[in-house]
């Protein structure tokens, strides 16, 4: 059976991301069509083995079930030349990466922004490589910018931020452009805010200046005013 258009746009933006739920895919890439036409391709995509379904989303605060979150499945690994095995969990850190892009179209529909470039695990040399890469136009402002994105679920412990930092330090020291994106951790919640923030008051005054941290839902105009 032949794939349409928005067929591979659906296995593309899943290989991206490694993980999607389908209300990134539904927002995204089906939102000129009604609520039941993304159901029937993911439900036609999963039958035919293109895409896999991990589980659901866990939602609230006390785990609930949420929507469904897909992978690629076997045909879909085989036609993008995707090499490892199927996750048998869902991965969050991928979701809140997709969660984060979806903000920033959000907010570029709203007029806020222009996303310009953006690339999910950009490689910084020597040693880093950023979660999502994004190159952003502030029409209001009339600037450019663009920030190395670091998606943080709380569980990586002072020492690793700071070897994290440091090699984005390093990169900045090799680099010979005239400017270095911004590093900004996007965090959940306020309680992460102020451990980072105050992780990072910690550091070197250069590397400081690097760093910026934000909880998730102030991403906007965090960039916005970075």
């Amino acid at each position: 059976m032949e794939l349409s258009e928005r067929d591979l746009a659906v296995l593309k933006l899943t290989r991206t991301f490694s993980q999607v739920a389908s209300t990134h895919l539904t927002e995204l890439l089906f939102e000129d069509r009604s609520h039941s036409v993304p159901d029937k391709v993911l439900g036609r995509l999963v039958r035919l083995g293109y895409l896999s379904r991990v589980g659901r989303r866990a939602t609230g605060s006390k785990g609930g079930a949420g929507t469904y979150v897909y992978q690629l499945g076997r045909a879909g690994r085989l036609l993008l030349e995707v090499d490892g095995r199927l996750s048998p969990n869902v991965n969050n850190h991928a979701l809140m990466m997709a969660d984060t892009y979806l903000e920033l179209r959000r907010a570029e529909k709203a007029g806020l922004l222009a996303v310009t470039d953006w690339e999910v695990e950009r490689r910084v040399p020597p040693s880093v490589r950023a979660d999502l890469y994004v190159s952003l136009d502030f029409p209001s402002q009339g600037r450019s910018s663009s920030f190395f994105l670091e998606v943080d679920l709380s569980t990586e412990q002072p020492a690793r931020i700071r070897e994290k930092v440091a090699g984005y330090w390093r990169a900045v020291e090799m680099s010979t452009a005239d400017y270095f994106p911004y590093v900004v951790f996007v965090v959940k919640d306020l309680v992460r805010r102020s451990e980072l923030a105050r992780l990072f008051r910690q550091l070197p005054a250069e590397q400081q200046e690097m760093v910026r941290v934000c909880v998730w839902g102030k991403l906007v105009s965090t960039l916005s005013e970075a």
